[in-house]
């Protein structure tokens, strides 16, 4: 055969592999705008490795409401409400899906948030949405009323350990709600080792836990040596299948010696072997209602009790208006909340001002859809600029300024023109079939531990050696998937002896209501109850 005759499809094919990967990072023109792309990388080099949802917010004035960013298939970014609604809640069917995350299917195939759409997914959310649902939580009240009662018990008692007071009551009534157990004090074994797996998985799943892997696979296969993230992940898939099973074993063993407590986790087991349901994915499934409500709650109520340290004007405000309404007499129940406008305009203001979940949880997008003019192609990626939305001047006067007035001046706390199209209180939960179906029992838990904590205690700066005001950053945040404050000092009183007695008298009635949740205790926290 003529040289010629072998060499030209060799040249054509040469060609062609070169175009095909200078291709390969390229922005198709009927994609949104973005920043500029370099071959085969497209702009995975831009991908920031820490405070992702400030470099999101940062592109968005710089290409506008919806932009692109060339990674994998593609990444879509919505930077407000109305694409929103338009794109995710409106098309439901066609961004259910999840896209594929490696190390999730690696350490937890059952995370529910983060699996992909599909019949194990259907089946559930659908129990989740049954034991979650806003009539299921309203027989949880009573369990939260009780929790919220002994939080205010442990701040009198320890109020310089406040945060794990926090942590204490959300991972407890989660416990309690999921696995019939509760926690008396933070020292238990169980919330120990989940805090343990909570910030490892915040680390590992956080930007720069892992390198592209669902991007380029083929990292995946890095011997061990090389990729210490795969240390980290068998160490934390370790921890996660041991606390899941202990906890199932404790829930069978109850149903063994026949002391049911009617929680979640029994009936679980009851439909093991049916439904789709084995042994493994009983016990994880409880690791959801964990993950998803514990961690999220307590940083919620974090970030208020810093607010109302660095904002006294505002935390005295909403104290004489809880007065006017409770009085000292008693403590607020679930039914003050609808007479309480300006505490719930700074819970409003506190999810606006530090969203936990600042770029919430990625959809997937299954059909070719034309928005704006723009293609959004099958397989896309679309995160939701959660914080970009929160803090867009063309929305919110002065939006870097804590100012929960906005929201008594307006349904959305916007400013006076906005476009609030498709805007909603409860975006945060998510959006379309994959909104949170927690959300009721979440809400609850932070409405009446609000009320409480503005009902019963001032919260000031602390002071150094000199008795100069140590001011709180509100700045100051770990990197991860949720936004966390990380510790800071305050000085938290009992706002008079009638409030303290009012405490004292809550937290010994709640005895009536934790003694169903204890059957399981160990002798020192049978010890610890018995003293206080």
């Amino acid at each position: 055969m003529p040289s010629g005759l072998i060499v030209a499809p060799l040249v054509g094919l040469l060609i062609w592999a070169v175009v095909r990967i200078y291709m390969m990072g390229s922005r198709d023109p009927n994609l949104p705008p973005g920043p500029p792309t370099i071959p085969v990388l497209g702009n995975a080099h831009l991908w920031p490795t820490k405070q992702v949802y400030l470099q999101f917010t940062e592109w968005m004035k710089a290409f506008g409401d919806i932009y692109s960013l060339k990674i994998g298939d593609q990444t879509m970014i919505l930077n407000t409400p109305r694409l929103v609604h338009l794109l995710l809640d409106q098309r439901t069917a066609a961004t259910a899906d999840r896209p594929p995350i490696f190390l999730v299917q690696y350490i937890n195939p059952y995370n529910v948030p983060l699996m992909r759409h599909g019949p194990m997914w259907k089946e559930y959310r659908r129990v989740f949405r049954e034991i979650l649902s806003r009539e299921a939580c309203v027989a949880h009240m009573p369990l939260q009323h009780a929790e919220a009662s002994q939080l205010m018990y442990d701040l009198l008692k320890e109020p310089e350990n406040f945060f794990t007071h926090i942590r204490r009551y959300s991972s407890s009534l989660i416990l309690s709600v999921a696995f019939g157990l509760r926690c008396p004090r933070y020292k238990n074994s169980y919330i120990s080792r989940f805090f343990v797996v909570q910030r490892e998985n915040d680390t590992i799943f956080g930007p720069g836990g892992t390198p592209p892997l669902d991007i380029f696979p083929i990292l995946k296969y890095v011997p061990e040596r090389w990729a210490k993230w795969k240390t980290v992940a068998k160490r934390i898939k370790h921890h996660h299948r041991a606390l899941w099973f202990d906890l199932l074993a404790v829930v069978e063993k109850r149903i063994s010696d026949g002391k049911r407590q009617g929680c979640f986790m029994e009936d679980m087991r009851d439909r093991q072997g049916r439904d789709g349901f084995d042994r493994n994915s009983v016990a994880f499934i409880g690791s959801n209602l964990m993950e998803a409500g514990s961690d999220t709650t307590s940083i919620v109520l974090q970030w208020f009790m810093s607010m109302m340290t660095a904002y006294p004007e505002v935390r005295k405000r909403a104290q004489k208006e809880i007065d006017e309404v409770v009085g000292s007499s008693r403590s607020p129940t679930f039914d003050d909340w609808d007479s309480l406008p300006y505490v719930q305009a700074i819970i409003k203001e506190v999810h606006r001002f530090r969203p936990i979940v600042p770029q919430l949880l990625p959809h997937r997008n299954t059909e070719d859809t034309v928005i704006d003019g723009y293609v959004i192609p099958s397989g896309s990626t679309v995160f939701i600029n959660f914080w970009g939305i929160n803090h867009d001047p063309e929305a919110f006067d002065h939006p870097e300024v804590f100012n929960p007035d906005r929201f008594i001046r307006s349904e959305f706390g916007t400013r006076e023109g906005a476009d609030n199209f498709g805007r909603r209180d409860d975006l945060l939960f998510g959006s379309g079939r994959r909104s949170c179906p927690g959300m009721d029992l979440a809400v609850n838990s932070i409405k009446i531990n609000a009320m409480n904590l503005l009902w019963g205690f001032d919260f000031d700066l602390a002071q150094d050696a000199s008795g100069k005001p140590i001011p709180i950053d509100l700045n100051d945040t770990t990197d991860g998937v949720l936004l966390t404050q990380k510790p800071f000092k305050c000085v938290i009183t009992p706002r008079s002896s009638k409030h303290v007695e009012v405490m004292r008298g809550n937290y010994a009635s709640a005895r009536d209501v934790f003694v169903q949740f204890e059957h399981e205790l160990t002798d020192s926290e049978r010890e610890y109850v018995a003293k206080w």
